[in-house]
C-alpha cells in the first residue's frame, strides 16, 4: 500500500496534534484540580472569617460581662451585655449550618440570653460568662483546625501547580524532540533516498546494469525508485535483445561476405586444379602412349603439382580461419596479425584485383583488448567500403593502403582509399543505422553503425575524414594494453 508524501505530512501534523490535545486535556485536568482547591481555599477563608467574626464579638461579650461582674454595676451593664450579644448572635446560624457541634452551645446561649433578659440577675451573668468562655474556646479550636486545613490546602496548591509545570515542561520538551527527530531522520531518510536515486539514474545512464535499489518506501520516492528498477530492467533487457540482434546480424553479414567470396576462391582454386589435372592427364596420355618419360620431366612434373596443391591448401587454410567461430569475449589481440590475416584473404575478392592494397604496418605495436572477430569484420567492411569508392576513378591507379601506429598511449589502425571521396552532406550521416548510398544488392547491410558499435564495445572510437574527388580516410584508435611485438 503506497502511501503519499502529502499524507505523511497530514498524518505527522495529526499525530502532534493529538499530542498538543493530549497536553492541553492534561493542563484542563490540571486547572480543574487547582480550581477545585481555590475553591476550597475560598470556603476555608469564609468560614475562618466567621469564626472570627463570632468569636471576636464572644470575646468582648466576655470581656464586659467580666468587668461589670468586677465592678459589681450589674444593673447599669444589662443594656451593652444585650448589645454585644445581639452583635454576633446573627452569625449564629450561618455557624451552624457549618459546624454542626456548635448547634449545642447556640441553643443554650439563646436560653441563657432568654433567662437573663427575663431576670437580670448576677447568676444569669456568671451564667451568660461561663458559656461564652466554654463556645469560645471551642470556636478557637476551631479556628485551629481551619488555619492547619488553609495551610494544607496552600502547601498542595503549590505542589499541584508545580507538578503540573513540571509535566508540561516534560511533555512540551519531550514532544518538541520527538517531532523534531521525527521531522529530522524523515527527512534525512528523504534526502539519502534521492541522492540514491540520483546516482542510480545516472549510472544507468551511463551503463550501469548490476543490482537493482532496494525500495525500502512506499510514498513517490519509492515509486520513483521502482520506475528506475523497471528502466534498468527494461534497457538491460532492450540491450540483449540489441546484442543478440547484432550478433545474428554480424554472423549473417559475415557469411554474406564468405558467400561473396565464394564465386572468387572458387576461381583461385579452379587455377591449380587445373594446372594439376593437365599435368596428370599429360602423364596418362604419355603412358598410355608408351613414350619414354625421362625422371626430370616426372620430377618436374611432381614438383609443379605439390606447389599447386599447397596453393589450394593455404587458400582453404585462409578460407577456413575466416569462417571458423571465434571467442565473442575481449582478449588481447595483434591487431597486424588480424590486418595481414584479412588483407590476404581479402585479395581474392575480384574488386581487389586492379587495386594496389598496402599494408603499412608498424612492426612494434602494442596489444589491446577487443574481439578478434569484430575487428575483422569492421576492416573487412572498410576495405569492401573502399574498393567501392573506386569505381568511376580515372586518372591515377586505385589504392588502398592500411597502416597501423601508435599514438598517445593508443593503437591507430586507418585505412586509406584514393577513390571518389565523400560529400559533406553524406559524410554526417554515415554512421547513421541503416544509411547506405550503394544500389541495392551491392551494399554491405553491417553499415559504418555496426562498425561503430562494434569499435566503441572495445572502448575505442572510430572516425571518416574525406576529400570528394581525394579518398577516404577511416580511422580507428583503440586503447592500448602493453606493448608486444607484432608478427609478420
Amino acid at each position: 500500500m503506497r502511501i503519499r508524501l502529502r499524507t505523511k505530512a497530514i498524518l505527522a501534523f495529526l499525530a502532534f496534534a493529538i499530542y498538543l490535545a493530549i497536553i492541553g486535556l492534561y493542563v484542563v485536568h490540571g486547572r480543574e484540580k487547582l480550581f477545585h482547591i481555590v475553591q476550597q481555599l475560598d470556603l476555608v477563608h469564609g468560614n475562618h472569617e466567621l469564626l472570627t467574626k463570632v468569636n471576636s464579638g464572644l470575646t468582648h461579650s466576655i470581656v464586659t460581662l467580666q468587668s461589670a461582674l468586677n465592678s459589681g454595676t450589674t444593673e447599669s451593664a444589662y443594656d451593652e451585655i444585650l448589645l454585644d450579644v445581639a452583635a454576633f448572635t446573627p452569625q449564629l446560624p450561618r455557624l451552624n449550618e457549618i459546624y454542626a457541634e456548635s448547634v449545642r452551645y447556640t441553643g443554650r446561649l439563646e436560653q441563657v440570653i432568654t433567662e437573663l433578659s427575663a431576670k437580670r440577675s448576677r447568676d444569669a451573668m456568671i451564667a451568660l460568662r461561663d458559656l461564652e468562655q466554654e463556645f469560645a474556646e471551642k470556636l478557637e479550636k476551631l479556628e485551629t483546625e481551619i488555619e492547619e486545613r488553609s495551610r494544607m490546602l496552600n502547601k498542595h496548591y503549590g505542589e499541584l501547580n508545580q507538578h503540573i509545570t513540571v509535566i508540561i515542561s516534560i511533555m512540551t520538551l519531550l514532544g518538541l524532540a520527538l517531532f523534531g527527530a521525527g521531522v529530522t531522520w524523515f527527512f534525512t531518510r528523504l534526502a539519502s533516498d534521492i541522492n540514491r536515486l540520483e546516482e542510480r539514474a545516472v549510472a544507468v545512464v551511463t551503463g550501469y546494469r548490476g543490482e537493482l535499489l532496494a525500495v525500502a518506501r512506499h510514498d513517490e520516492v519509492g515509486g520513483l525508485m521502482e520506475a528506475i528498477n523497471r528502466m534498468q530492467s527494461e534497457l538491460h533487457h532492450r540491450e540483449q535483445q540489441q546484442e543478440i540482434s547484432l550478433q545474428q546480424r554480424f554472423h549473417q553479414e559475415k557469411m554474406a561476405a564468405v558467400g561473396s567470396l565464394a564465386a572468387a576462391v572458387a576461381h583461385e582454386v579452379s587455377n591449380p586444379i587445373n594446372s594439376i589435372s593437365g599435368i596428370a592427364q599429360y602423364t596418362i596420355d604419355t603412358i598410355r602412349s608408351h613414350q619414354p618419360l625421362d625422371d626430370e620431366t616426372l620430377c618436374g612434373n611432381a614438383e609443379v603439382m605439390l606447389e599447386q596443391t599447397e596453393r589450394i591448401g593455404l587458400i582453404m587454410r585462409r578460407l577456413a580461419d575466416f569462417s571458423a567461430p571465434h571467442s565473442p569475449d575481449p582478449e588481447l589481440i595483434n591487431v597486424n596479425e588480424v590486418v595481414q590475416a584479412t588483407c590476404s584473404f581479402i585479395r581474392y575478392d575480384k574488386r581487389f584485383r586492379q587495386v594496389d592494397l598496402v599494408p603499412d604496418l608498424d612492426r612494434d605495436l602494442p596489444a589491446v583488448r577487443a574481439v578478434a572477430d569484430h575487428l575483422t569484420q569492421v576492416l573487412m567492411n572498410l576495405l569492401i567500403n573502399a574498393a567501392d569508392a573506386m569505381d568511376g576513378v580515372t586518372g591515377r591507379k586505385p589504392a588502398i593502403r592500411v597502416s597501423t601506429h601508435q599514438a598517445d598511449g593508443e593503437l591507430i589502425l586507418s585505412v586509406h582509399d584514393n577513390g571518389q571521396g565523400i560529400a559533406p552532406a553524406i559524410l554526417a550521416q554515415a554512421f547513421e543505422q541503416s544509411f547506405t548510398t550503394k544500389p541495392a544488392g551491392k551494399g554491405r547491410g553491417i553499415g559504418l553503425y555496426l562498425c561503430k558499435t562494434l569499435i566503441e564495445g572495445s572502448g575505442g572510437r572510430i572516425k571518416l575524414e574525406s576529400s570528394p574527388g581525394v579518398g577516404t580516410s577511416a580511422l580507428i584508435r583503440l586503447p592500448a594494453q602493453h606493448r608486444q611485438a607484432a608478427a609478420g
